[in-house]
């Protein structure tokens, strides 16, 4: 599966049973904090904490999370001409959001996941809707050019609430355009891809999804639009979690929804330290052998694939430096390949991408 598909698609997963992952299109600077986010590869921010181990990721399990109701609620309340406003302007707009005067900062982007999680879970609302016209407030989107200004204070739980409240406006809005698509071919059930994404969660990562929350939807991805199943697990209240900088382990899974092939487990951390790989680590990782035979021992042992690797070798790796990564490729005997990726220095591996010779039909 190519790549920029595979992150494009966890930008415009919409409303998903209780969380919603927001789009690129809706906040500039924070799409990075958020799943499903979880778009360019995904990115762990932070410095929190250090991997110095190959052990299985610690998991936050809770009790069954609370039901939310946000979808429901803005069916109620969203009126014809708040739904019309946000039309015109998807249909209008072409780029991504841009932001007048400063960015948005690292300690208000927490302070935002704490507060998303009350506005999903316990009904935390703005007292007032985002002004979507210059003017009228400090904090504000001018929606006819899509460009947001926040005030030169810290802002307030009211702002954050806000532009919460708006990126869930936005994306309700994204969501109901798409419900009229024909249904997707597929041969794999939900249930069914949730059980194989489970399967591969806990053969790679020895990880319990049994207690998470699990979001499963059915997408089209490239340009042949093939029907896949995306399988998200993560903890109940995650973006408390997030926010507070605990470390949380969150699971991306890609399945052929007519195959039932796992084409890409992802573990990650939003809390995780990345160890940029400078010019002379990088000419110590090529000529280390240890990289190539981890991800060997990765696909026999716990993918426990079956065929023959008949070349391994680094694939890119100018890009994968500047995100702390090392990735492996495998050629199979039969011309399919798996790509490992894992973290440096540890060798910890990130996610195992699949790639077959045979087409799904």
């Amino acid at each position: 599966m190519n790549k920029n598909k595979r992150k494009a698609t966890w930008a415009v997963l919409l409303f998903t049973g209780g969380a919603l992952t927001l789009s690129s299109f809706a906040v500039p600077g924070l799409v990075n904090s958020a799943v499903v986010a979880k778009d360019r590869p995904e990115e762990q921010t932070g410095s929190l904490l250090d991997l110095t181990g190959k052990s299985g990721p610690v998991l936050k399990v809770e009790a069954p999370a609370p039901v939310s109701t946000v979808n429901e609620e803005l069916v109620e309340r969203m009126t014809e001409e708040q739904i019309r406003q946000i039309t015109d302007a998807l249909d209008k707009l072409s780029r991504d959001p841009r932001i007048s005067g400063r960015d948005i900062t690292e300690a208000e982007v927490n302070r935002r996941l704490v507060l998303e999680d009350g506005y999903v879970y316990d009904g935390l609302r703005p007292k007032e809707l985002l002004p979507l016209v210059p003017g009228q407030a400090e904090f504000y989107l001018d929606l006819d050019n899509n460009i947001y200004t926040y005030p030169e204070r810290t802002m307030t739980d009211e702002e954050l609430l806000q532009l919460i409240d708006w990126s869930y406006r936005l994306n309700y809005v994204l969501s109901s355009r798409s419900v009229t698509a024909p249904p997707v071919a597929q041969n794999i059930s939900k249930t069914e891809a949730e059980e194989l994404a489970a399967e591969s969660v806990n053969k790679l990562f020895e990880g319990d999804v049994s207690k998470l929350e699990a979001t499963v939807l059915l997408v089209e991805l490239g340009q042949d639009k093939r029907p896949t199943w995306t399988v998200h697990f993560a903890p109940y209240r995650a973006q408390t979690l997030r926010g507070q900088g605990e470390s949380c382990w969150e699971y991306n899974v890609f399945i052929d929804a007519k195959s039932g092939v796992v084409e890409d487990t992802t573990a990650f951390n939003p809390s995780l330290k990345r160890t940029p790989i400078d010019e002379a680590a990088a000419r110590s990782i090529r000529k280390d052998d240890s990289w190539i035979q981890e991800a060997i021992r990765i696909v026999q042992d716990q993918q426990r694939e079956t065929k023959a690797v008949v070349k391994a070798s680094l694939t890119e790796v100018e890009t994968n430096n500047k995100r702390g990564m090392v990735a492996v490729e495998l050629l199979l005997e039969d011309g399919s390949s798996y790509t490992a990726e894992l973290r440096y220095p540890d060798q910890s591996l990130r996610c195992l991408i699949y790639k077959s010779i045979i087409p799904s039909s």
